[in-house]
């Protein structure tokens, strides 16, 4: 049984939606094209009483109206008579909706490029040196991290969202930068910045299909051609590693490591920014800042650490020294 009131208010309001989205002005570096679609088709729709608030300053709030609009456009009951639009009419905003998403999401994630920056630590329920994980993140925070990386490979996956949904609340009211490893599931129910696959992990483009448009993927690579291609792929941000040698994953047993002076050829290969990762600590760290890296991940050397905290505020206070951002 349809509601001709609430058809009509679901209309009003995608109509809003729509009319102000029309009005963003999206950065001569980042063209969104479809927004040329949208404004050419709003003419052509029923007009309701138009609010009085400004266009959307950034592609995060365009983003956030289209993707209301294509909510509301989805439970639009278009039998109904409170329902001015058409099914061909449905069918082509919901069209430009689909493009449109998909256009502000690349933008959006150009403009979180800036977040994969300084300390990098990968919170592990297995590497804890008897804490609960959620305890070393808070310390990892305190001490000056910029970046979380929840890697959970063995509990199951309840156990897993559990602490997800802690870490992403602790890193929302701190402005960290949450990252999930491999489970894309995971990532999407708790709105995380981002995710993060190995090589053989979700392939990026049906990792695309489960993120939301504006949530990151990072891609591991051992080696520049995996590198390039994680880039073609998409991958909004680049791992390299393992730099040292390192038993913390156990993915790199008889590999030898890359080495800084490959890490500096990632640096001038990539065209996204380049997370170093692998064996890293107080001792090397400097050189993988020196080396151009823009964010350093580890693991170990703080959550191993006797005061968590303090080691994350060293290797902090490190990499500022060697003249990297934190």
């Amino acid at each position: 049984m349809t509601n001709p009131s609430l058809d009509h208010s679901r209309y009003q309001a995608i109509f809003h939606c729509l009319e102000a989205a029309s009005r963003f002005v999206a950065p001569v570096q980042s063209p969104v094209p479809t927004l040329r679609n949208l404004r050419d088709i709003i003419p052509s729709l029923p007009t309701v009483n138009k609010v009085s608030d400004g266009p959307p300053a950034t592609a995060q709030q365009t983003l956030e109206l289209i993707r209301a609009a294509s909510n509301l456009l989805s439970h639009l009951n278009e039998s109904s008579s409170a329902n001015p639009l058409g099914w061909e009419t449905m069918v082509g905003i919901t069209r430009i909706l689909e493009d449109l998403a998909a256009q502000l999401g690349s933008t959006v994630r150009k403009e979180k490029a800036d977040l994969v920056s300084g300390l990098y630590v990968i919170i592990d329920p297995r590497v804890t040196g008897g804490r609960e994980p959620l305890a070393i993140a808070q310390a990892s925070v305190r001490g000056g991290a910029r970046m979380l990386q929840l890697r959970d490979k063995l509990r199951d996956k309840g156990e897993s969202l559990r602490l997800a949904f802690e870490l992403q609340k602790l890193c929302a009211d701190s402005g960290v930068s949450l990252i999930v490893n491999d489970h894309v599931d995971i990532a999407a129910i708790i709105g995380s910045t981002g995710v993060h696959v190995g090589q053989s992990d979700i392939p990026v483009d049906q990792a695309r299909q489960v993120l939301s448009p504006g949530q990151v993927l990072g891609r591991s690579n051992r080696d520049i051609e995996q590198l390039v291609e994680s880039e073609q792929m998409g991958a909004d941000h680049v791992a390299f590693g393992a730099v040292f040698n390192t038993n913390t994953t156990g993915k790199n047993l008889g590999r030898a490591p890359r080495g800084v002076k490959q890490l500096r050829i990632a640096k001038d290969s990539a065209q996204t920014p380049l997370v170093a990762i692998g064996g890293i600590n107080a001792n090397n760290i400097a050189s993988v800042v020196e080396a151009g890296a823009d964010a350093i991940c580890l693991t170990a050397a703080v959550a191993s650490a006797p005061e968590p905290e303090a080691a994350a505020a060293n290797l902090v206070k490190i990499i500022e020294e060697a003249g990297g951002r934190i």
